[in-house]
């Protein structure tokens, strides 16, 4: 199968012999400019893309991730802005369950979250018989402690592996305003439900600042998406997390938003254990 110029720039995040982090980017692709909706590999079929075409760019996608191991399956959800998690089994389900989530103990199954602002969150460890998982994190999933249902899922069998975390690109919170309203019930709930090890003032101090419109503020969803998972005592493997809005190889729906286009297409974070 050809190899689209795309998956040549795909970002590897995490790599070793035993397991693999993957995202995907858009290719070449102008978010801004009138007509370009879907650069070169939109991977999302709920977005009015042509479906075929989809279809062939998630099997390219499938070839390639072949370069690293034997992969022989990628799992997809119909991401809904939940907490639900889905554990993995033997079997390949033809539909995608719609939740949030996850997780499998299957080494050559590749499990697939599709982004372009949220947060995407790859969970492992260096134990070749410990689950791994993949997130979707927006602000919703976070208040609802999607990350730490799905952690308490993994430990559930291995409760003495020391899992860590590795996050793909997302929007920055320079790019991302939110009213005041929707900053204090954020806060509210994360503060309720434990989330962090922060009281509400200093959690939103960490991650709520002033935003450049009036009325209007803005919020870090990488310190938050640290902050739960300190809580959670894993750390995060990775530094630099490229802005999905600032950076032109990488879908945002709120930049296409702005920019009044119709449509957005989305990248794929992929983790895979290796046998």
């Amino acid at each position: 199968m050809m190899m689209s110029n795309a998956l040549q720039q795909a970002r590897i995040l995490y790599q070793t012999p035993t397991a693999l982090v993957m995202q995907t980017t858009a290719g070449v692709f102008d978010k801004f400019a009138d007509g370009d909706l879907y650069g070169e590999f939109n991977v999302g079929l709920h977005v009015a893309d042509e479906p075929s075409g989809v279809l062939v760019r998630r099997a390219a996608l499938l070839d390639y991730l072949n370069r690293f191991g034997d992969v022989y399956a990628i799992n997809w959800l119909n991401q809904v802005h939940g907490d639900a998690l889905v554990n993995v089994g033997d079997q390949v389900s033809l539909m995608a369950p719609s939740a949030d989530a996850l997780m499998t103990h299957q080494a050559g199954r590749a499990l697939a979250i599709m982004t372009a602002d949220c947060v995407p969150v790859a969970i492992i460890s260096h134990d070749k018989q410990a689950p791994i998982a993949c997130i979707h994190a927006g602000w919703q999933g976070l208040v609802q402690g999607v990350i730490a249902k799905t952690v308490s899922r993994l430990r559930q069998t291995h409760a003495d592996t020391q899992f860590f975390a590795v996050i793909g690109a997302h929007i920055s919170q320079n790019c991302y305003e939110i009213t005041h309203e929707l900053a204090d019930s954020i806060i509210a709930q994360i503060h309720d439900s434990q989330l962090t090890l922060l009281n509400d003032h200093k959690l939103y101090a960490s991650i709520i600042k002033n935003g450049s419109s009036e009325g209007k503020c803005s919020i870090d969803l990488t310190q938050l998406t640290k902050l739960e998972l300190e809580k959670l005592g894993l750390t995060v493997f990775n530094d630099v997390m490229p802005c999905t809005y600032q950076d032109a190889q990488y879908y945002s729906y709120r930049a296409q938003t702005h920019a009044k286009k119709s449509a957005t297409g989305r990248m794929a974070m992929v983790v895979v254990k290796l046998a």
